[in-house]
């Protein structure tokens, strides 16, 4: 199948062949374009698109076989920016979905009697901007996490978006979280909050021990929230990082 690359360098053959003296300028003239942009269309350097090729083509008396193949020729050319630009919105999804606290918030809320898609109301739920709920159930619907008809509801995880997730995602999700813990303490009343901590002497070789132990008990509370009625969400957070720096050997 000829590109229209090729079609455009083979007509301009052609026309010289008849008239030695027929220059880029008189065909570009004749195209309806510069000659500027026919000289980078020719020489690959600038994209023919399928708008530009019809009109172009019309000049040229193509037959609609021909027009129609040039078409395609370009639509399986620029597939691969399509492509491209695809990955590229699919990448930042994915790092949005894990380093802004709410997009979990929200799929908790499916979970709540009554809840609703409504952008309006999730932002009045979660203290966020419209703006920002809206985007964010648009984008987890996207990437088929959420539904919101003709139920809201989660249908897919958001740890399962990649296994490879950025770490700076991660690091970004869990310093949003400290904040709003940090806000909470001021904003939320002691009967309904629980914030402790603990400073203990620890052999780094319990770590992993200690990382157990973390991990056992937000399954459990995983699991005694499935057997409650949520009527409202919560952010649980356990941390657990050294906070004297290691002695110089």
């Amino acid at each position: 199948m000829q590109t229209a690359q090729e079609l455009l360098k083979l007509e301009f053959d052609k026309r010289r062949e008849r008239n030695p003296n027929f220059s880029l300028r008189a065909f570009a003239r004749y195209l309806e374009v510069s000659p500027a942009q026919l000289s980078q269309m020719m020489a690959g350097k600038r994209t023919i698109t399928v708008k530009s090729m019809k009109k172009m083509g019309s000049r040229l008396d193509l037959s609609p076989t021909e027009k129609s193949e040039i078409a395609q020729s370009l639509l399986k050319e620029g597939s691969s920016q399509a492509e491209e630009t695809h990955r590229i919105k699919l990448d930042q999804d994915r790092f949005q979905v894990i380093s802004d606290w709410y997009h979990f918030a929200i799929l908790s809320l499916t979970r709540i009697k009554d809840s609703q898609p409504d952008p309006r109301w999730i932002a009045r739920r979660l203290g966020i901007s419209v703006e920002e709920a809206h985007q964010a159930v648009l984008r987890m619907e996207r990437m088929g996490i959420l539904q919101t008809k003709p139920k809201f509801k989660q249908v897919g995880s958001l740890l399962d978006v990649d296994s490879k997730i950025p770490s700076e995602a991660i690091r970004k999700y869990h310093k949003q979280n400290l904040d709003l813990a940090i806000e909470k303490i001021d904003t939320v009343e002691n009967s309904l909050r629980q914030i402790q901590s603990l400073s203990i002497p620890v052999n780094p070789k319990k770590i992993e021990a200690f990382k157990k132990l973390i991990d056992d008990f937000l399954e459990n509370a995983s699991d005694l929230s499935d057997k409650s009625a949520g009527t409202e969400v919560y952010s649980l957070n356990v941390q657990f990082v050294p906070v004297t720096n290691p002695l110089e050997k």
